[in-house]
């Protein structure tokens, strides 16, 4: 296909539109609150916040609504929570099949209203940072000379006229309702399968990534409302005196809870009220939200720091800090391998959760859990929130699940030559800076068909 056709950004542009089309009407779980990723600035003072968290009615439940309006300067903290879950999550999902991609609805709708395509376009594989607004796709830059998509082309069946009736009518009934209190905002946040192990894991680390960020910057003097442990105090038989500013993590913990669980722990309390059998996604919910916050506190450590003439230690004062984010991820990330498949169990008039094989062990509040098996993602399929491994750069060499043989699904790979710039030839001048040449080299892409 000549490059030539392509037509730059605008043709990017419509790719992702084509695209996000078909998420509107998804299975998929959209944690939505996550949506604050994108939100320029959330320090907002008291008498514009009502305004402000007004507008974030649709992607924010009420009990979230108000918890904005009341906690108006933690709001920033939610955001970088949620900055920190989704690249974490990015981070260590990069070499899966599901890798965590992020999509934006926004362009959902307004495409949809203006085309109204009939048939669903072919998939496109879709990654994206966290700070962007819009993801982006992708697709090569100028100058590479490869097979390209063409987004006009219609290689998935369309869906069933039953399905689609259904679906029109929804999300029309949906933003009338909004229009009056206001539509939120919108995306990115992952694309995941409801009540599986990846759901899970998206739910522990924004949970913990929320907690952190509320506790870290009130240790750090940012806000006014909070700030260290002082709980901490005395001698201890080691030797070492409490001192200097523990991380006040049960503070930043109860505020992750009335945030973060607001959505679900609605969902349980209303089903509770009608006596009706409580959703066993709710509860799940809710348990690993309480998994990524629990972790944080198991893993606190104690920092110390030595007073004394020559660095003697004659006296040593200490304090309790929390893990890094990352250590964080990569704890969750060993939960995700070993999660439990759950089922709900009425006990004494109360659901529970319990394995549901009678030889598996009983989760403990910081394993994670699942309701719902895994699809393969390995195609595009929205019916099961996969969207699959087309297009994905694939290791050749590499046996592992980054290798073109399982990230591909064994459906081979195409390999490509893309010239890339990086820095070399490093000098180090005194003083003080490096300075490095530019060097363009040919490397070999392989990405899956």
């Amino acid at each position: 296909m000549d490059r030539a056709w392509w037509p730059g950004s605008w043709g990017k542009a419509l790719l992702l539109l084509l695209l996000l089309l078909l998420t509107n009407s998804s299975p998929t779980s959209a944690i939505k609150w996550l949506a604050l990723s994108r939100v320029s600035t959330l320090a907002v003072t008291a008498p514009a916040s009502s305004q402000l968290c007004d507008s974030f009615r649709g992607s924010l439940v009420r009990q979230q609504v108000r918890f904005c309006k009341d906690n108006p300067a933690f709001m920033d903290s939610v955001k970088r929570g949620a900055i920190w879950a989704i690249d974490e999550c990015q981070f260590q999902f990069r070499t899966r099949r599901w890798n965590c991609s992020t999509l934006n609805d926004e362009a959902i709708a307004a495409f949809k209203k203006a085309f109204k395509p009939k048939n669903s376009p072919e998939p496109v594989m879709v990654s994206n940072k966290t700070e962007r607004a819009v993801p982006v796709t992708s697709q090569p830059e100028a100058g590479e000379h490869h097979p390209v998509l063409n987004p006009f082309q219609n290689t998935s069946p369309a869906l069933p006229p039953t399905y689609t009736q259904r679906r029109g009518r929804k999300p029309r009934k949906k933003s009338r309702k909004r229009s009056k209190s206001g539509g939120g905002i919108v995306g990115p946040y992952p694309i995941v399968p409801q009540g599986t192990r990846e759901a899970a894991f998206v739910h522990a680390i924004s949970s913990a990534g929320v907690a952190h960020a509320i506790t870290r910057r009130c240790s750090s003097g940012e806000l006014d409302d909070c700030g260290c442990d002082r709980s901490v105090r005395g001698v201890t038989q080691h030797g070492f005196q409490w001192s200097g500013c523990s991380d006040n993590i049960a503070y930043g913990v109860s505020l992750s809870k009335r945030f973060v669980d607001a959505r679900d722990r609605k969902l349980v309390k209303t089903k509770n009220s009608s006596k009706r059998r409580v959703s066993s996604r709710a509860l799940m919910n809710l348990h690993n939200n309480e998994a990524g916050r629990k972790l944080i506190e198991m893993n606190m450590r104690v920092e110390c720091k030595c007073h004394g003439v020559s660095g003697s230690c004659e006296l040593k004062t200490c304090w309790k800090a929390m893990p890094t984010f990352r250590e964080i991820g990569e704890i969750l990330k060993e939960k995700f391998d070993g999660a439990t498949e759950v089922r709900v169990k009425e006990v004494s008039g109360r659901a529970e959760l319990e394995p549901n094989k009678q030889y598996f062990k009983k989760p403990t509040e910081v394993d994670l859990v699942y309701v719902s098996s895994s699809p393969e993602y390995c195609d595009y399929d929205i019916n099961s929130g996969s969207l699959g491994t087309h297009g994905r750069r694939c290791n050749k060499t590499s046996r592992g699940l980054d290798g073109c043989d399982l990230l591909c699904c064994n459906r081979g790979f195409t390999s490509f030559q893309e010239r890339v710039q990086e820095r070399c030839s490093c000098k180090f001048h005194w003083c003080c800076y490096v300075k490095c040449r530019t060097c363009i080299r040919d490397v070999t892409v392989h990405t899956c068909n």
